[in-house]
């Protein structure tokens, strides 16, 4: 180094430009720095000796009190006497003296004497006349007897399931002339029964083929392939009509 720097920014700063950038800022930075501390200085200084220099202004709320003599007191209003009403005295009546005798007072009878009377009073009326009087006695006619039904006895409709043409042995016989054993559940050693539900309309067709009761998929499958080629049924009925049933049929897979 050939000549010595007063301070970092002339050696960062020596083959730059100095009019613009960042240099103006890093230069002025320890003035601003001053300055600050100065002001900060300042106000400390005014808050803290300020208030012992001019005086502490304590703002004293007093409180207001109010002052009764009892000189201003009013007096207090008279009691009003209530007097009690005074008991009624019986006026006294004095004695008048008249020249006639006064008769004794008679004595009253007493209960019984008093229907002895009456009784005999009653005897002596009714026995003259005797009055005879006539009843008539009016007889209503007796209610109309009602009729008592006995009650029809309750008939239990006749219902008939459908079936198979030629009955449950021709079923059976054309379940085991279409039945296809799958061969992979026969090599599985699977045998058991398939319980199959389906539905059979007013002409005999078969609908909603579904699985009631599950052995396997592959013989489930082979179930319901089975229902849905049969032929038609002959439809149930109840009381003569046709009419749509449900029907469980049970299709057994076992192996020879």
């Amino acid at each position: 180094m050939d000549k010595l720097f007063t301070n970092w920014d002339e050696l960062v700063f020596e083959y730059r430009r100095k009019d613009y950038g960042a240099y103006p800022l890093r230069y002025n930075y320890p003035s601003y720095v001053t300055y600050a501390a100065l002001i900060v200085l300042f106000i400390f200084i005014c808050a803290t000796v300020g208030p012992k220099l001019f005086g502490e202004q304590e703002v004293m709320q007093e409180a207001k009190v109010t002052q009764v003599q009892y000189v201003d007191l009013k007096e207090a209003p008279p009691i009003e006497r209530i007097e009690a009403p005074k008991p009624a005295v019986a006026a006294y009546v004095a004695p008048k003296v008249v020249e006639e005798e006064v008769k004794p007072e008679e004595e009253l009878p007493t209960i019984g004497e008093a229907s002895a009377a009456i009784d005999t009073t009653i005897v002596e009326e009714a026995a003259p006349a005797q009055v005879q009087q006539e009843i008539i006695e009016v007889v209503e006619p007796p209610p109309p007897v009602e009729e008592v039904k006995a009650p029809e006895p309750v008939r239990e409709p006749v219902v008939i399931k459908p079936s198979f043409p030629g009955g449950k042995e021709a079923l059976a016989k054309w379940l085991r002339s279409q039945i296809k054993y799958p061969a992979m559940a026969q090599r599985m050693g699977i045998e058991g029964r398939v319980i199959v539900e389906f539905t059979v309309n007013e002409q005999g067709k078969i609908s909603d083929v579904t699985v009631k009761e599950s052995l396997h998929k592959l013989c489930d499958n082979e179930a319901m392939r089975l229902v849905k080629s049969m032929p038609d049924w002959t439809p149930g009925s109840i009381d003569g009509v046709p009419t749509t049933q449900t029907y469980l049929q049970s299709i057994v897979f076992e192996l020879k």
